[in-house]
């Protein structure tokens, strides 16, 4: 019996022939380069409520078009990524926080990945500087009537603010009434009057420049109160106080503890037995017979309005023509600055003996 010796084919060739196939897979090819691209933001330091702006200024790879490469950004404060459309060179974000945020660039052609150059990749995020207060914080209005209605006066609040950011390009205030004003800034300090009436006020500052607006900040609070206290006024004597020469000048004080002083209204008169009764015109200086007729038919001049120093003290203009045998009496009214007023039955009786 002749024995018959059969070789064993190699096992790969088995597994061919088995699955009905005969040849040999071609190898994968080696990965690529990754892609390549340089970044630039317009700028790193902003304000909240401010935009950014980021730009492709080169992209490059070695396996396919540029357009073809996959852009997603970071900007770094927790909001999603964006992954930039086909074509597309730049990009805007919006930061809404204060904080120091890193931007990335993550870049893939479908084989390997790269990342974006930048330059400069952190953005400072900040509040605009500035102190937002009043010359004033609480400040004083009253009510008058009208037609049979009651209405408020309006009252001037000095807005100060100081120390804004020499990099603001515009300022808006809104004041709560409905009314805007741009500031004068300078960016060290500004005085801007607007006038109120009563309630609370919380007017907001918008700073604005090339990144545009940043989210407007409160200022402090001002109050607007109601002014229901008479002020108080006071002859000072001189002395002695019946020698007709120390009266050449009308002098006193005056005083209001809310909204404050405006002016002192003074008419002076003198009288005797003899001549009867005349009041004193500051304007002609001289005196005027007073026989009872109403004052709206008397000069102008015969009131005075001695404003009133910031001490409390005021002087009249001069008063000529007393002499001793004279009654002198003189009338002062202190009017603060919501028209309130002092006891307009006040006088200072004075016998001029000298």
């Amino acid at each position: 019996m002749k024995i018959v010796y059969r070789r064993a084919l190699p096992a790969l060739f088995t597994a061919a022939l088995t699955a009905g196939v005969v040849g040999v897979g071609a190898p994968a090819l080696a990965a690529g380069e990754a892609p390549t691209g340089t970044f630039a933001l317009n700028g790193t330091a902003v304000w909240a409520g401010q935009t950014v702006t980021l730009t492709q200024t080169a992209l490059a790879d070695d396996d396919i078009p540029v357009e073809e490469i996959s852009r997603v950004i970071t900007w770094g404060d927790g909001t999603a990524a964006q992954t930039a459309e086909a074509g597309s060179t730049s990009w805007t974000h919006t930061y809404a926080a204060n904080g120091t945020f890193t931007v990335s660039v993550a870049l893939n052609d479908g084989t390997v990945a790269g990342t974006g150059t930048l330059a400069s990749a952190a953005v400072s995020v900040t509040t605009p500087s500035g102190s937002l207060g009043w010359q004033k914080s609480t400040i004083y209005t009253n009510t008058y009537t009208s037609g049979g209605s009651t209405y408020d006066y309006l009252v001037e609040g000095v807005f100060a603010p100081s120390g804004m950011p020499a990099t603001a390009d515009e300022a808006w205030t809104e004041w709560g009434d409905g009314e805007y004003t741009l500031l004068k800034q300078d960016a060290t300090a500004t005085t801007v009057p607007h006038y109120f009436d009563q309630g609370t006020f919380t007017p907001k500052v918008q700073f604005s420049n090339e990144h545009g607006k940043a989210t407007a900040r409160n200022a402090s609070t001002l109050n607007v109160l109601y002014d229901k206290t008479a002020p108080k006024v006071a002859i000072k004597y001189p002395s002695p106080p019946n020698k007709a020469s120390l009266w050449s000048t009308i002098r006193g004080t005056a005083s209001d503890s809310q909204s404050g002083m405006d002016y002192v209204s003074l008419i002076v008169l003198k009288w005797n037995n003899a001549s009867g009764t005349y009041m004193y015109n500051f304007d002609a200086k001289s005196w005027i017979k007073y026989t009872g007729q109403p004052l709206s038919s008397m000069p102008s001049g015969i009131e005075d309005t001695p404003s009133v120093a910031s001490n409390g003290t005021w002087a009249s203009r001069p008063v000529t023509g007393l002499a001793k045998g004279w009654h002198l009496e003189i009338w002062p009214v202190a009017l603060d600055k919501v028209a309130n007023y002092s006891n307009p039955e006040y006088y200072v009786p004075v016998w001029l003996a000298s």
